[in-house]
């Protein structure tokens, strides 16, 4: 295995990914959130029917269709060597729900991936970079993910965050 250094790379304040995002299309929806019929208000003197009652939210929805990928297709797909699918792994177990970004423990990846030097490590973290899976930060331990290929939570909430 060539040894990739991540530092050749660019770093970023702020997520690279962020612009793509705006592309996501959304769409809304209605939603009944009290029972399956309207409830009707009956007025207790008459015993008339004065009005029916629904309790609806509006959300926004992300129409893009997410699909499950296997390691065995990960390495086909984006041509990731073992170590950078299993740094791609322990990346995708970390993430947090609608965050963009993760921090990265080496002695946790190790420990995750049963590797026992950096180098694999540092390689398969390149190969992420170069597939756009995650982009750099100014800060060593910190990357950005793009939520375009792997996210965790609402990407219509992430969206709304920034």
């Amino acid at each position: 295995m060539k040894y990739k250094k991540v530092t050749k790379y660019e770093t970023n304040t702020q997520s690279p990914f962020v612009s793509e995002m705006l592309k996501v299309e959304i769409s809304s929806r209605r939603r009944i959130i009290a029972g399956k019929s309207p409830s009707m208000i009956i007025n207790g003197d008459t015993g008339e029917l004065e009005g029916i009652q629904t309790f609806a939210v509006l959300e926004k929805v992300d129409k893009e269709k997410f699909t499950k990928v296997f390691r065995a297709g990960l390495m086909g797909m984006f041509n990731l060597s073992k170590a950078g699918i299993k740094v791609f792994s322990f990346i995708a177990s970390i993430v947090k729900p609608n965050k963009g970004e993760v921090i990265f423990e080496i002695e946790e990846c190790k420990e995750f991936t049963g590797y026992k030097t950096n180098v694999p490590i540092m390689t398969g973290l390149s190969e992420l970079i170069e597939n756009n899976f995650i982009a750099r930060s100014t800060k060593h331990y910190r990357y950005f993910i793009n939520p375009n290929m792997f996210f965790n939570g609402s990407r219509v909430a992430f969206i709304k965050m920034y």
